[in-house]
């Protein structure tokens, strides 16, 4: 699309002279059209997006929006038959697009917060662009634009058409972005920020005082000081950025929660969403008052806390909506055991903030698992609480080798020749034991040996470092990603599965199908 950068003549029939086709919104309705789109799949790269034409009357319940290009985008958002697996329609300027998820779980609500804030970040640049703003275009330019779509999300009232700041969290990000590109004495920089939120009274106490007169801003101008990197850890000790956008404070991020070393230990009440035991602390300290913490960790990944879980991550060179209460929420339904379910989603979590992979297998019938699904030499005995007999030994198997010197006197005499060790010969280590009476580090150890740690619907343990087999389901191999994924997809048949890369990404796969990644 071609723009006059020209006056217009006299017939222009422009209201103004010296604007031209620059001051009529109209023309930039294909830009802003396509920003949008842009984003929003930058975002769920995986997710289909196709034109489509208006929806007819009583087809779909519109969230809100506008339809006058001379007033703003017209952002109009509706859920498809009110489905969270199917698609969401979107209008801009009065076009409508469909947005189709890649997985089944489909676009949940933070989804859809997020989708909300791309289009309000893009509605300041519209209002901006034709002076109806107070804030400067170079403010929203501070950054990368995926920044201040996470930044609206968590902050939407630093996006209004009236505001006239930059939104702290945004900066906030800014700064650990820059971080990130030094090194303090050879070593990456880890940090992080507890971000007030506008609501609610968190100014009293001890550890949360007024900050001073002469507060520093807490953004970019900081990363100048070197020995600001040591002062602050990310893991336990946090800058504290108040209401004004200045740095108040370095809190204890445990002490912040209000919870103690060994409190933090204790299992997670069953009300709240598992998050890595690393950083729990880190999600508690952002309940209520719209608090937010950013974490630059080891990883070098940007994690975001907020409403008392992790909410997004920057990794891999890209933001990622994590939603871990729908996540969870779908993992806890495929399984008939909920303290089982929140055992096994807080192993992989942790397992994933470690970089370590792993495959979690919880069958639903082990009669029909052992034997085609696991091999019988690489199953526990297991004895029931109820005090019934353990099952008998399965035939031996070929799991050692025989060590045999023909010079060695043992050979010679006839006497039985001792056989190498290997993984077996450690099975009786959790032997006639349950997932749910193991502490959650013995859970985490067992399921990051190689192999996979599998149990049942009650939570015994079955084996531990398996090797799972797909024989029977060898075409699946071939459109598998790898072995661990190939896996996952047959143990799945047998029941429900997550899966951690060595990236640090978990996935669940029930039924044959991947259903979501975290």
């Amino acid at each position: 699309m071609s723009l006059s950068i020209h006056p217009p003549s006299s017939s222009s029939g422009g209201d103004e002279p010296g604007f031209g086709t620059f001051r009529d919104p109209r023309t930039f309705v294909r830009v802003f059209v396509g920003a949008f789109l842009r984003d929003v799949h930058s975002f769920y790269p995986g997710c289909r997006i196709e034109p489509v034409p208006a929806p007819g009357a009583g087809r779909l319940t519109v969230a809100s929006g506008r339809s006058n290009p001379g007033d703003g985008l017209g952002f109009e958002m509706a859920d498809e038959d009110g489905d969270r697996t199917t698609a969401v329609w979107v209008s801009l300027f009065g076009t409508w697009h469909r947005l189709v998820p890649e997985r089944p779980l489909g676009l949940g609500a933070q989804d859809r917060r997020l989708i909300r804030a791309v289009a309000a970040v893009l509605e300041l640049n519209f209002q901006i662009l034709f002076r109806r703003s107070r804030m400067s275009i170079l403010q929203l330019r501070r950054g990368m634009p995926e920044d201040h779509y996470v930044a609206a999300c968590l902050e939407p009232s630093a996006y209004a058409p009236a505001a006239s700041a930059t939104s702290r969290i945004a900066e906030a990000i800014l700064t650990l972005r820059t971080m990130a590109l030094s090194t303090y004495e050879n070593r990456r920089v880890t940090t992080g920020a507890l971000i007030l939120g506008l609501v609610g009274d968190r100014g009293e106490g001890e550890d949360r005082r007024p900050a001073p007169p002469e507060a520093l801003d807490f953004g970019v101008e900081l990363t100048s000081l070197k020995s600001l990197h040591r002062l602050c850890d990310g893991r336990r000790t946090l800058f504290l950025v108040d209401r004004d956008g200045k740095l108040a404070d370095v809190v204890d991020i445990r002490r912040w929660a209000g919870r103690d070393d060994q409190a933090l230990a204790d299992e997670t009440p069953a009300r709240d969403v598992p998050c890595a035991r690393s950083y729990s602390a880190h999600a508690r300290a952002t309940r209520g008052g719209g608090d937010v913490c950013l974490v630059l960790s080891p990883n070098q990944e940007i994690k975001v806390f907020a409403d008392g879980m992790q909410a997004f991550v920057f990794a891999h060179g890209r933001w990622r909506v994590l939603d871990p209460e729908s996540k969870f929420a779908v993992w806890q339904a495929a399984l008939s055991n909920p303290r089982l379910a929140r055992i096994l989603f807080q192993a992989a979590l942790d397992l994933a903030e470690e970089r370590q992979g792993g495959l979690l297998v919880v069958v639903d019938d082990s009669s029909q698992a052992i034997g085609r699904l696991l091999a019988p030499q690489d199953v526990l005995d297991f004895e029931t609480e109820a005090g019934g007999e353990p099952e008998p030994d399965p035939e031996p198997g070929p799991t050692a080798l025989q060590v045999v010197d023909p010079w060695s006197d043992a050979a010679t005499a006839g006497e039985p020749v001792v056989e190498a060790l290997t993984k077996g010969s450690i099975r009786y280590l959790a032997g006639n034991r349950s997932l749910l009476s193991l502490d959650a580090s013995v859970v985490e150890a067992l399921a990051s040996l190689d192999g996979a740690l599998v149990t049942d619907g009650d939570g015994r343990l079955l084996a531990f470092g398996a090797i799972l087999r797909h024989d029977a389901h060898s075409s699946i191999q071939a459109t598998a990603e790898g072995a661990r994924t190939t896996a996952a997809i047959v143990a799945s048949r047998y029941g429900p599965v997550l899966k951690v890369s060595e990236d640090g990404i978990v996935s669940c796969f029930l039924g044959g199908e991947r259903v979501w990644d975290l």
